[in-house]
């Protein structure tokens, strides 16, 4: 997502954040009636809408669920929406401001946060607990959710970036995939030897795609350097100095050929992204619960054992990084439902049905509930490199993300400063102070 197109999503969340404001709670007439006589959620026909964001694997598996859910509950019409994530939240402000959003909603962590300004716009799952059972969630995971002392959504499970490898492109360049920022350097200068400056065949040890995983593989380098994570309690941690090293050793890395540099940057910011389907990357910096979609296009899906999920990058071989992690999204119940507790009972059956479970198979990851997560092992439902990828983040020291280090309007800040530096627009030491002080200023705007 190039040339500051998150603009756009500021400018309906600025008008968004007005009009939610006046949003209203959910009908208390709802219709359900859980103990109808014919073990129906709902005596009446009842039609709900549910949306969400994914790729193709997501759209095919929550269709399938949504259609069990309609034959076990025949009075009920599930209808569904979805697309692909880029522009997606914009679409999702545009529908909370007119009232036109779904009954049951994925939504991303730091929504809850943002939309409305830290005032909790969702509908309060507590409200319909005996559909949905929040005893199916460790407490820390349910709160990780709440706003304004409210259940705004339930978390899907926990994920992190982390390196999907191309160990064949390594073995045929004759070096190891790399432990080390210094072994990444090395790396792409011999398998980045003969790359030209826009070179359509031009090889790379490790590609960012997108200006989201640019932006959290630079977090995490300035995690790994300083200990520090990015912001804490609305303030930026870091120092002008701190940044400015950071971005340096990120230059040399596009200098060397490791990475691509602005201009040899694929304008495809998706799983379709040429350098990473013809395998001419080591390895792409991804969601843990959305590698099926990464193994699946490389080479056409028919390569996978050419895959490899590598432990994260450290500033040194004796130095363990602790890594980010988040709640990869979460399940929302609009306050203008007219059906809140089929909405309720419907995020209960995605959770917990198993032949909704096995449908969704790895398109949603590793799930935190209990129920769900249980059913996973024991079907084998997560496997491949979604499975590997969180054995391995398991396996180091975890910070779960300040939701405002996702927001659109305080990222956005940070993809201009990094574009104005990779474009020659900005010298590292410029573009450290630019890090730092516009994003702070988003801070102190959006920040509850």
């Amino acid at each position: 997502m190039k040339k500051n197109f998150w603009k756009k999503i500021l400018t309906v969340s600025l008008l968004s954040t007005a009009l939610l404001a006046g949003c209203s709670s959910g009908s208390s007439n709802a219709s359900s009636d859980k103990s109808s006589a014919k073990g129906e959620i709902t005596d009446k026909k009842v039609t709900i809408k549910f949306s969400w964001w994914g790729a193709d694997n997501r759209h095919e598996a929550m269709k399938n669920v949504a259609k069990l859910y309609e034959k076990k509950h025949k009075n009920v019409t599930v209808k569904v929406e979805y697309g692909a994530w880029d522009g997606w939240q914009s679409k999702v402000l545009t529908q909370l401001s007119g009232k036109t959003e779904a009954d049951v909603m994925q939504v991303n962590y730091n929504w809850l946060y943002s939309f409305g300004k830290g005032k909790n716009i969702f509908y309060d799952i507590n409200k319909v607990s005996d559909y949905l059972k929040l005893d199916n969630w460790d407490k820390t995971y349910l709160k990780a959710m709440q706003v304004d002392g409210q259940q705004s959504a339930v978390p899907y499970g926990m994920t992190a970036r982390v390196n999907l490898m191309n160990q064949a492109l390594y073995k045929e360049n004759g070096i190891e995939i790399p432990k080390t920022y210094s072994d990444l350097l090395k790396a792409g200068k011999v398998i980045g030897k003969n790359n030209t400056s826009t070179g359509k065949d031009n090889k790379y040890a490790l590609i960012n795609v997108g200006d989201m995983a640019l932006d959290l593989f630079l977090g995490q380098m300035l995690y790994d350097n300083t200990g520090k994570v990015m912001q804490t309690d609305g303030k930026v941690n870091y120092t002008s100095a701190q940044v400015e090293k950071v971005l340096k050793q990120y230059k040399a890395l596009e200098d060397a050929g490791a990475m691509p540099t602005y201009a040899q940057d694929s304008t495809i910011d998706t799983n379709s992204n040429p350098q990473w389907v013809e395998g001419r990357t080591g390895g792409v910096y991804e969601w843990a619960n959305s590698l099926a979609q990464w193994t699946g296009t490389y080479k056409g899906g028919k390569a996978t054992d050419d895959l490899k999920v590598s432990p994260y990058l450290q500033v040194s071989e004796s130095k363990k990084p602790s890594v980010y992690v988040k709640p990869n999204f979460g399940y929302a119940i609009s306050r203008n439902s007219k059906n809140p507790e089929v909405a309720a009972d419907f995020i209960n059956f995605i959770f917990t049905d198993k032949e909704a479970i096995k449908a969704a198979g790895d398109a949603l990851g590793v799930s935190s509930n209990k129920v769900t997560y249980k059913t996973q092992l024991k079907e084998n439902l997560v496997e491949g490199a979604v499975k590997d990828a969180y054995d391995m983040f398991g396996g180091y020291k975890q910070t779960v993300m300040d939701p405002y280090y996702e927001d659109e309007n305080v990222r956005g800040q940070r993809y201009d400063v990094i574009e104005g530096f990779r474009t020659g627009k900005y010298t590292a030491a410029q573009a450290a102070k630019e890090f730092i002080s516009k994003q702070q200023e988003a801070l102190d705007k959006y920040y509850r």
